[in-house]
């Protein structure tokens, strides 16, 4: 059994890609063709953008939303304390003075805690010159959009959506991605839109930073040669950009059916020693990139579905706050996140399992 079946989405677009990649080969546009201005905007019209820009990956796509807003040491980011590291990396590897970092504990639906965002902007926004609060979208489900927003009028931060593990979530009716100052995607394979390598987006409705964003992309030029500042060689490549524009096609569809594993997962697992994942009102649609649970004992959770032939994960092991490079930057909250860090752990969820699959591992999780 697979944990996320790539070989699927592979054999799905085979046909179409190498067509594709076998012409682009002859014509030797491997970076910046029309084919990668042709899936930028394909994705922005999907998720509902004005504009998209292709980058390398997602890490990547974190640092130049950052950049973008120049930021310095009377500045402050936030971030929460249970997601990946990327978008702590993409603060402490900013060119030239870094800004202040803090971490925030998560909420029952693992996504950013307002109430503890709140109380410490109540008390401390006056410290900073400008605020930037990283909304993860963390596992597919949506951050509380509109309750961020009257935070944000209210003690006057900027925020940036990442969306790397919620493409196709929709929040009250819309996709997230349009609410933030910029969104950014990880493409890495595994995702719900994966490339068949590293690969990243950005997404805006603000035309001077879609211009920037591109500038910075490619070494900080928007004419060859010339220079405005200092960039970075963060492209998308043609290759990429054939592959993700014909999974695009497929995106909803492949929700649609990790959707259904989920829907058995809820009605069918039953067993008081596991906690399934909430799902808030305003959610409309999760994307489901990663189905988590809350067990009372990982280790004997995940040997029995080793030895019943089903693989698990661990997403993720740690809070930043409990990593090695976790450095003198400073915690807001973090209640949740490291109480809850050694019991979480992933179960597959893909568009291709079978329904005997989905049996198998229900059944494992009753039995445990």
């Amino acid at each position: 059994m697979h944990f996320n079946y790539l070989g699927g989405q592979w054999s799905t677009v085979r046909d179409e890609v190498l067509k594709e990649i076998d012409e682009m080969g002859y014509r030797g546009d491997y970076i910046g063709s029309p084919k990668v201005e042709s899936f930028e905007n394909k994705f922005a019209k999907y998720f509902k953008s004005e504009y998209a820009v292709g980058v390398s990956n997602g890490t990547d796509g974190l640092k130049l939303a950052l950049q973008v807003l120049d930021l310095s040491i009377l500045d402050l980011v936030i971030i929460p304390n249970n997601t990946f590291i990327a978008d702590y990396l993409a603060v402490r590897n900013l060119p030239g003075e870094k800004p202040e970092t803090r971490f925030i504990d998560h909420d029952e639906y693992f996504t950013l805690n307002l109430d503890d965002l709140e109380t410490f902007l109540s008390n401390n926004r006056e410290k900073y010159r400008k605020v930037v609060v990283m909304a993860v979208h963390l596992y597919g489900h949506p951050c509380n959009l509109d309750r961020l927003n009257e935070l944000k009028k209210k003690y006057d931060f900027i925020y940036i959506e990442d969306c790397s593990q919620s493409h196709g979530t929709i929040y009250k009716g819309r996709y997230v991605g349009n609410d933030g100052i910029m969104s950014v995607y990880s493409l890495y394979p595994g995702k719900n839109l994966g490339a068949i390598g590293d690969a990243g987006i950005i997404t805006t409705n603000d035309e001077s930073i879609y211009k920037r964003l591109k500038s910075l992309r490619n070494y900080g030029s928007s004419v060859k040669y010339h220079y405005d500042e200092l960039g970075h060689n963060h492209r998308l490549d043609t290759i990429q950009a054939i592959v993700l524009s014909h999974k695009l096609d497929h995106l909803r569809r492949w929700n649609d059916k990790k959707n259904i594993v989920a829907d058995r997962y809820y009605s069918e697992i039953n067993n008081e020693k596991v906690i399934l994942p909430q799902k808030a009102p305003y959610c409309s649609y999760h994307s489901y990139h990663i189905f988590h649970l809350v067990v009372s004992n990982r280790e004997s959770f995940m040997e029995h579905m080793n030895s019943n032939g089903i693989p698990t994960i661990i997403h993720y092991p740690y809070a930043i706050s409990q990593t090695k490079i976790y450095d003198d930057e400073y915690l807001i909250s973090s209640k949740n996140s490291i109480e809850f860090a050694d019991k979480i752990v992933s179960i597959p969820i893909h568009p291709f399992m079978t329904e005997q699959d989905v049996t198998d591992i229900v059944d494992s999780i009753n039995n445990w």
